[in-house]
Protein backbone atom coordinates (compact mmCIF):
# COMPACT_ATOMS: atom_id res chain seq x y z
CA UNK A 1 0.00 0.00 0.00
CA UNK A 2 1.24 3.48 -0.91
CA UNK A 3 2.37 5.53 2.07
CA UNK A 4 0.42 8.80 1.79
CA UNK A 5 -0.41 10.78 4.91
CA UNK A 6 -2.87 13.26 3.43
CA UNK A 7 -4.82 13.37 0.16
CA UNK A 8 -6.85 16.44 -0.78
CA UNK A 9 -9.44 16.52 -3.54
CA UNK A 10 -10.29 19.74 -5.35
CA UNK A 11 -13.93 19.63 -6.37
CA UNK A 12 -17.02 18.19 -4.71
CA UNK A 13 -18.83 16.90 -7.77
CA UNK A 14 -19.48 13.31 -8.80
CA UNK A 15 -15.81 12.48 -9.42
CA UNK A 16 -14.52 14.19 -6.29
CA UNK A 17 -17.04 12.60 -3.93
CA UNK A 18 -16.58 9.17 -5.52
CA UNK A 19 -12.82 9.43 -5.09
CA UNK A 20 -13.19 10.52 -1.46
CA UNK A 21 -15.43 7.56 -0.63
CA UNK A 22 -13.13 5.06 -2.29
CA UNK A 23 -9.93 6.49 -0.80
CA UNK A 24 -11.34 6.67 2.71
CA UNK A 25 -12.62 3.10 2.42
CA UNK A 26 -9.07 2.04 1.55
CA UNK A 27 -7.71 3.74 4.66
CA UNK A 28 -6.38 7.01 3.24
CA UNK A 29 -6.89 10.30 5.09
CA UNK A 30 -8.83 12.33 2.54
CA UNK A 31 -10.52 15.75 2.43
CA UNK A 32 -12.59 17.47 -0.26
CA UNK A 33 -12.45 21.20 -0.97
CA UNK A 34 -15.46 22.57 -2.87
CA UNK A 35 -15.74 26.19 -3.99
CA UNK A 36 -19.54 26.41 -3.72
CA UNK A 37 -21.00 27.44 -0.35
CA UNK A 38 -22.83 24.10 -0.24
CA UNK A 39 -22.89 20.97 -2.36
CA UNK A 40 -24.80 21.65 -5.54
CA UNK A 41 -28.48 20.75 -5.51
CA UNK A 42 -29.11 21.87 -9.08
CA UNK A 43 -28.81 19.81 -12.22
CA UNK A 44 -30.89 17.59 -14.40
CA UNK A 45 -30.32 13.93 -15.24
CA UNK A 46 -27.29 11.64 -15.36
CA UNK A 47 -27.12 8.46 -17.40
CA UNK A 48 -25.55 5.67 -15.37
CA UNK A 49 -24.49 2.74 -17.49
CA UNK A 50 -23.66 -0.72 -16.23
CA UNK A 51 -19.96 0.05 -15.71
CA UNK A 52 -20.76 2.88 -13.32
CA UNK A 53 -23.52 0.97 -11.50
CA UNK A 54 -20.97 -1.72 -10.62
CA UNK A 55 -18.58 0.95 -9.35
CA UNK A 56 -21.34 2.61 -7.32
CA UNK A 57 -22.04 -0.76 -5.70
CA UNK A 58 -18.44 -0.76 -4.49
CA UNK A 59 -18.91 2.76 -3.11
CA UNK A 60 -21.95 1.58 -1.15
CA UNK A 61 -24.60 3.64 -2.97
CA UNK A 62 -25.74 1.24 -5.70
CA UNK A 63 -28.91 0.12 -3.93
CA UNK A 64 -29.89 3.70 -3.09
CA UNK A 65 -29.56 4.68 -6.75
CA UNK A 66 -31.59 1.65 -7.85
CA UNK A 67 -34.36 2.75 -5.49
CA UNK A 68 -34.34 6.27 -6.97
CA UNK A 69 -34.83 5.36 -10.64
CA UNK A 70 -36.11 2.61 -12.87
CA UNK A 71 -33.97 0.33 -15.08
CA UNK A 72 -33.77 0.86 -18.83
CA UNK A 73 -34.57 -2.10 -21.05
CA UNK A 74 -34.38 -0.65 -24.56
CA UNK A 75 -32.20 1.89 -26.35
CA UNK A 76 -33.64 3.28 -29.56
CA UNK A 77 -33.13 5.95 -32.17
CA UNK A 78 -35.78 7.72 -34.21
CA UNK A 79 -36.35 10.74 -36.42
CA UNK A 80 -38.72 13.67 -35.72
CA UNK A 81 -41.53 12.02 -37.69
CA UNK A 82 -41.50 9.18 -35.13
CA UNK A 83 -39.91 6.57 -37.38
CA UNK A 84 -37.74 4.13 -35.43
CA UNK A 85 -34.29 3.80 -37.01
CA UNK A 86 -32.72 1.40 -34.55
CA UNK A 87 -33.76 -0.45 -31.39
CA UNK A 88 -31.69 -2.62 -29.08
CA UNK A 89 -32.99 -4.90 -26.34
CA UNK A 90 -30.48 -4.24 -23.55
CA UNK A 91 -31.25 -7.51 -21.77
CA UNK A 92 -29.97 -9.29 -24.89
CA UNK A 93 -26.49 -7.94 -24.15
CA UNK A 94 -26.04 -10.77 -21.67
CA UNK A 95 -26.10 -11.60 -17.94
CA UNK A 96 -23.43 -9.03 -17.12
CA UNK A 97 -25.89 -6.32 -18.20
CA UNK A 98 -28.79 -7.82 -16.28
CA UNK A 99 -26.64 -7.66 -13.14
CA UNK A 100 -26.23 -3.88 -13.40
CA UNK A 101 -28.91 -2.42 -15.66
CA UNK A 102 -28.55 1.10 -17.03
CA UNK A 103 -30.53 3.92 -15.45
CA UNK A 104 -31.10 7.66 -15.55
CA UNK A 105 -30.94 9.35 -12.15
CA UNK A 106 -31.37 12.97 -11.14
CA UNK A 107 -27.97 14.57 -10.53
CA UNK A 108 -28.94 16.02 -7.10
CA UNK A 109 -30.03 12.54 -5.99
CA UNK A 110 -26.70 11.03 -7.01
CA UNK A 111 -24.66 13.77 -5.34
CA UNK A 112 -26.70 13.50 -2.14
CA UNK A 113 -26.27 9.72 -2.05
CA UNK A 114 -22.49 10.07 -2.45
CA UNK A 115 -22.25 12.83 0.16
CA UNK A 116 -24.09 10.70 2.73
CA UNK A 117 -21.29 8.12 2.51
CA UNK A 118 -18.77 10.64 3.87
CA UNK A 119 -18.30 12.05 7.38
CA UNK A 120 -19.58 15.61 7.42
CA UNK A 121 -16.14 17.05 8.22
CA UNK A 122 -14.64 15.47 5.10
CA UNK A 123 -16.20 18.07 2.75
CA UNK A 124 -15.04 21.67 3.13
CA UNK A 125 -17.40 23.97 1.22
CA UNK A 126 -16.84 27.61 0.37
CA UNK A 127 -13.13 26.97 -0.28
CA UNK A 128 -12.24 28.18 -3.76
CA UNK A 129 -8.81 27.07 -4.95
CA UNK A 130 -7.11 29.74 -7.06
CA UNK A 131 -3.68 28.17 -7.47
CA UNK A 132 -1.47 25.20 -6.75
CA UNK A 133 2.27 24.96 -6.29
CA UNK A 134 4.25 21.93 -5.23
CA UNK A 135 2.07 20.15 -2.71
CA UNK A 136 0.18 23.26 -1.64
CA UNK A 137 -3.24 24.66 -2.49
CA UNK A 138 -3.86 28.41 -2.36
CA UNK A 139 -7.39 29.60 -1.64
CA UNK A 140 -9.28 32.74 -2.62
CA UNK A 141 -9.60 33.70 1.04
CA UNK A 142 -5.82 33.78 1.40
CA UNK A 143 -5.49 30.45 3.15
CA UNK A 144 -3.47 27.45 2.04
CA UNK A 145 -3.35 23.69 2.57
CA UNK A 146 -0.56 21.17 2.04
CA UNK A 147 -0.96 17.56 0.96
CA UNK A 148 1.04 14.54 -0.11
CA UNK A 149 -1.28 14.02 -3.09
CA UNK A 150 -3.63 16.47 -4.79
CA UNK A 151 -6.53 15.08 -6.83
CA UNK A 152 -7.97 17.48 -9.39
CA UNK A 153 -11.70 16.76 -9.68
CA UNK A 154 -12.60 20.34 -10.53
CA UNK A 155 -14.08 19.93 -13.97
CA UNK A 156 -13.61 21.46 -17.40
CA UNK A 157 -11.92 24.62 -16.12
CA UNK A 158 -9.73 22.79 -13.61
CA UNK A 159 -7.23 24.82 -11.59
CA UNK A 160 -5.20 21.65 -10.99
CA UNK A 161 -4.98 20.53 -14.63
CA UNK A 162 -2.23 22.99 -15.73
CA UNK A 163 0.08 21.39 -13.15
CA UNK A 164 -0.30 18.09 -15.02
CA UNK A 165 -0.77 18.87 -18.70
CA UNK A 166 -1.32 21.75 -21.09
CA UNK A 167 -5.03 22.45 -20.70
CA UNK A 168 -5.68 22.61 -24.44
CA UNK A 169 -8.32 24.80 -26.03
CA UNK A 170 -11.96 24.35 -25.13
CA UNK A 171 -13.65 23.06 -28.31
CA UNK A 172 -17.19 24.10 -29.15
CA UNK A 173 -19.16 21.30 -30.82
CA UNK A 174 -21.46 23.61 -32.75
CA UNK A 175 -24.50 22.81 -30.62
CA UNK A 176 -26.02 24.26 -27.46
CA UNK A 177 -28.01 22.08 -25.07
CA UNK A 178 -31.07 22.66 -22.89
CA UNK A 179 -31.98 20.29 -20.04
CA UNK A 180 -34.83 19.93 -17.63
CA UNK A 181 -36.79 17.68 -15.28
CA UNK A 182 -40.54 17.31 -15.69
CA UNK A 183 -42.93 15.79 -13.19
CA UNK A 184 -44.95 13.60 -15.53
CA UNK A 185 -45.27 9.87 -16.20
CA UNK A 186 -42.72 8.64 -18.75
CA UNK A 187 -44.44 8.25 -22.12
CA UNK A 188 -42.39 5.11 -22.80
CA UNK A 189 -41.15 3.59 -19.50
CA UNK A 190 -38.00 1.52 -19.78
CA UNK A 191 -36.93 3.01 -23.12
CA UNK A 192 -34.15 5.52 -23.71
CA UNK A 193 -34.79 6.97 -27.15
CA UNK A 194 -32.83 9.68 -28.94
CA UNK A 195 -34.59 11.61 -31.68
CA UNK A 196 -32.24 13.04 -34.30
CA UNK A 197 -33.32 15.68 -36.80
CA UNK A 198 -31.74 18.30 -39.04
CA UNK A 199 -29.18 20.03 -36.85
CA UNK A 200 -31.23 19.37 -33.73
CA UNK A 201 -32.00 16.43 -31.48
CA UNK A 202 -33.58 15.53 -28.17
CA UNK A 203 -34.70 12.82 -25.77
CA UNK A 204 -37.18 12.14 -22.98
CA UNK A 205 -35.55 9.83 -20.43
CA UNK A 206 -37.59 7.95 -17.82
CA UNK A 207 -36.39 8.42 -14.24
CA UNK A 208 -39.24 6.95 -12.18
CA UNK A 209 -42.99 6.49 -12.54
CA UNK A 210 -43.67 10.22 -12.18
CA UNK A 211 -40.50 11.91 -13.44
CA UNK A 212 -38.65 12.34 -16.72
CA UNK A 213 -35.37 14.01 -17.59
CA UNK A 214 -35.36 15.63 -21.01
CA UNK A 215 -32.78 17.36 -23.13
CA UNK A 216 -32.56 18.99 -26.53
CA UNK A 217 -29.57 20.26 -28.51
CA UNK A 218 -29.43 22.27 -31.70
CA UNK A 219 -26.96 24.14 -33.88
CA UNK A 220 -26.22 27.65 -32.60
CA UNK A 221 -23.35 30.15 -32.36
CA UNK A 222 -21.10 29.64 -29.32
CA UNK A 223 -22.19 31.60 -26.28
CA UNK A 224 -25.70 32.33 -27.50
CA UNK A 225 -27.49 31.83 -24.18
CA UNK A 226 -31.25 32.33 -24.10
CA UNK A 227 -32.49 34.50 -21.22
CA UNK A 228 -34.13 32.69 -18.35
CA UNK A 229 -37.85 33.24 -18.70
CA UNK A 230 -37.82 32.81 -22.48
CA UNK A 231 -36.29 29.35 -22.85
CA UNK A 232 -39.47 27.31 -22.70
CA UNK A 233 -41.15 29.45 -25.37
CA UNK A 234 -38.06 29.15 -27.59
CA UNK A 235 -37.93 25.37 -27.26
CA UNK A 236 -41.65 24.82 -27.75
CA UNK A 237 -41.33 26.69 -31.03
CA UNK A 238 -38.31 24.70 -32.21
CA UNK A 239 -39.58 21.27 -31.15
CA UNK A 240 -43.30 21.63 -31.83
CA UNK A 241 -44.72 18.38 -33.15
CA UNK A 242 -41.77 16.22 -32.12
CA UNK A 243 -42.77 12.73 -30.97
CA UNK A 244 -42.44 10.68 -27.79
CA UNK A 245 -43.56 13.36 -25.32
CA UNK A 246 -40.79 15.90 -25.87
CA UNK A 247 -43.00 19.03 -26.24
CA UNK A 248 -45.10 17.86 -23.29
CA UNK A 249 -42.00 17.47 -21.10
CA UNK A 250 -40.77 20.94 -22.04
CA UNK A 251 -44.21 22.41 -21.31
CA UNK A 252 -44.29 20.70 -17.89
CA UNK A 253 -40.95 22.22 -16.81
CA UNK A 254 -40.85 25.61 -15.05
CA UNK A 255 -38.95 28.04 -17.27
CA UNK A 256 -36.54 29.01 -14.51
CA UNK A 257 -35.60 25.34 -14.09
CA UNK A 258 -34.51 24.90 -17.71
CA UNK A 259 -30.71 24.77 -17.90
CA UNK A 260 -28.61 25.70 -20.92
CA UNK A 261 -24.95 25.16 -21.75
CA UNK A 262 -22.90 24.87 -24.91
CA UNK A 263 -21.60 21.37 -25.66
CA UNK A 264 -17.82 21.54 -25.37
CA UNK A 265 -14.78 19.43 -24.57
CA UNK A 266 -11.00 19.60 -24.78
CA UNK A 267 -8.79 17.55 -27.10
CA UNK A 268 -7.79 14.28 -25.37
CA UNK A 269 -4.89 14.74 -22.95
CA UNK A 270 -1.74 12.62 -23.14
CA UNK A 271 -1.36 12.30 -19.37
CA UNK A 272 -3.46 12.47 -16.21
CA UNK A 273 -0.76 12.76 -13.54
CA UNK A 274 2.49 14.55 -12.79
CA UNK A 275 4.49 14.52 -9.58
CA UNK A 276 1.98 14.61 -6.73
CA UNK A 277 -0.93 15.75 -8.91
CA UNK A 278 -3.55 13.48 -10.52
CA UNK A 279 -6.72 14.28 -12.46
CA UNK A 280 -10.09 12.52 -12.45
CA UNK A 281 -13.37 13.12 -14.25
CA UNK A 282 -13.80 16.19 -16.42
CA UNK A 283 -10.55 17.65 -15.15
CA UNK A 284 -8.79 14.76 -16.90
CA UNK A 285 -11.01 13.97 -19.87
CA UNK A 286 -13.81 16.51 -20.43
CA UNK A 287 -16.12 15.10 -23.09
CA UNK A 288 -19.26 16.01 -24.94
CA UNK A 289 -22.23 14.02 -23.59
CA UNK A 290 -23.02 12.16 -26.81
CA UNK A 291 -22.04 8.74 -25.42
CA UNK A 292 -23.38 9.48 -21.94
CA UNK A 293 -20.10 8.50 -20.28
CA UNK A 294 -18.94 11.68 -18.50
CA UNK A 295 -20.16 10.86 -14.99
CA UNK A 296 -19.53 7.15 -15.53
CA UNK A 297 -15.86 7.71 -16.33
CA UNK A 298 -15.44 9.93 -13.26
CA UNK A 299 -16.87 7.23 -10.98
CA UNK A 300 -14.68 4.56 -12.58
CA UNK A 301 -11.62 6.83 -12.22
CA UNK A 302 -12.16 6.79 -8.46
CA UNK A 303 -12.09 2.99 -8.34
CA UNK A 304 -8.97 2.64 -10.48
CA UNK A 305 -7.03 5.39 -8.67
CA UNK A 306 -7.80 3.96 -5.25
CA UNK A 307 -6.90 0.42 -6.27
CA UNK A 308 -3.56 1.62 -7.66
CA UNK A 309 -2.73 3.52 -4.46
CA UNK A 310 -3.75 0.54 -2.36
CA UNK A 311 -1.72 -2.02 -4.29
CA UNK A 312 1.41 -0.15 -5.39
CA UNK A 313 4.39 0.54 -3.09
CA UNK A 314 4.73 4.28 -3.79
CA UNK A 315 2.88 7.26 -5.26
CA UNK A 316 4.87 7.31 -8.49
CA UNK A 317 4.11 3.69 -9.32
CA UNK A 318 0.45 4.09 -8.33
CA UNK A 319 -0.14 7.15 -10.51
CA UNK A 320 1.67 5.58 -13.45
CA UNK A 321 -0.57 2.52 -13.14
CA UNK A 322 -3.72 4.66 -12.89
CA UNK A 323 -2.75 6.60 -15.98
CA UNK A 324 -1.93 3.46 -17.95
CA UNK A 325 -5.28 1.89 -17.09
CA UNK A 326 -7.45 4.95 -17.73
CA UNK A 327 -5.86 6.73 -20.69
CA UNK A 328 -6.81 4.35 -23.53
CA UNK A 329 -10.54 4.05 -22.83
CA UNK A 330 -11.19 7.64 -21.74
CA UNK A 331 -9.31 9.14 -24.68
CA UNK A 332 -11.29 6.94 -27.06
CA UNK A 333 -14.60 7.96 -25.46
CA UNK A 334 -13.71 11.64 -25.94
CA UNK A 335 -12.79 11.05 -29.60
CA UNK A 336 -15.85 8.94 -30.44
CA UNK A 337 -18.22 11.28 -28.65
CA UNK A 338 -16.81 14.27 -30.55
CA UNK A 339 -17.12 12.48 -33.90
CA UNK A 340 -20.70 11.43 -33.22
CA UNK A 341 -21.55 14.98 -32.17
CA UNK A 342 -20.24 16.37 -35.43
CA UNK A 343 -22.55 14.03 -37.32
CA UNK A 344 -25.46 15.36 -35.26
CA UNK A 345 -24.91 18.87 -36.65
CA UNK A 346 -25.75 17.73 -40.19
CA UNK A 347 -28.82 19.60 -41.40
CA UNK A 348 -29.12 19.37 -45.20
CA UNK A 349 -31.76 16.97 -46.48
CA UNK A 350 -29.20 14.83 -48.29
CA UNK A 351 -26.92 14.61 -45.24
CA UNK A 352 -29.80 13.72 -42.91
CA UNK A 353 -31.06 11.03 -45.29
CA UNK A 354 -27.54 9.60 -45.54
CA UNK A 355 -27.18 9.54 -41.75
CA UNK A 356 -30.50 7.74 -41.32
CA UNK A 357 -29.56 5.20 -43.96
CA UNK A 358 -26.22 4.58 -42.26
CA UNK A 359 -27.95 3.95 -38.93
CA UNK A 360 -30.49 1.57 -40.45
CA UNK A 361 -27.85 -0.34 -42.40
CA UNK A 362 -25.50 -0.87 -39.45
CA UNK A 363 -25.43 -4.63 -38.74
CA UNK A 364 -27.09 -5.61 -35.46
CA UNK A 365 -23.95 -7.42 -34.28
CA UNK A 366 -21.81 -4.33 -34.82
CA UNK A 367 -24.36 -2.21 -32.96
CA UNK A 368 -24.38 -4.69 -30.05
CA UNK A 369 -20.57 -4.81 -29.96
CA UNK A 370 -20.32 -1.01 -29.90
CA UNK A 371 -22.91 -0.76 -27.16
CA UNK A 372 -21.24 -3.46 -25.08
CA UNK A 373 -17.95 -1.54 -25.31
CA UNK A 374 -19.72 1.65 -24.31
CA UNK A 375 -21.66 0.46 -21.27
CA UNK A 376 -20.21 -2.85 -20.07
CA UNK A 377 -16.52 -2.00 -19.62
CA UNK A 378 -16.05 -2.90 -15.95
CA UNK A 379 -12.96 -1.48 -14.27
CA UNK A 380 -12.92 -4.24 -11.66
CA UNK A 381 -12.93 -4.09 -7.89
CA UNK A 382 -11.37 -1.76 -5.36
Amino acid sequence: MTSVERIVIVGGGIGGLSAAIALRAAGFHTEVFEQAPKLREVGAGVGLWSNAIESLDQLGVGDEIRAACRPLRTMAGANPSGKTLTSIDLDALGPDFAKAACRVVLRPSLLAALARRLPIDTIKTGRRVVGVAGGELRFEDGGSEKADLIVGADGLHSVVRPSVVDSGEVRYSGQTCFRGVARMPPPDPGTLRDVLGAGQRGSVCPVDDGTVYWWVAHNAPAGEIAPSGKRRQLLLGRYRGWPFGLPEAIEATPDEAILQNDLVDRPPAKRYCSGRFVLVGDAAHPTTPNLGQGANMAIDDAIVLTRALRQEPNVEAALARYEKERLPRTRLVVKRSWSFGRMCTWKSGIAVALREAMVQMTPAKLMHDMLRWQILESVGSL
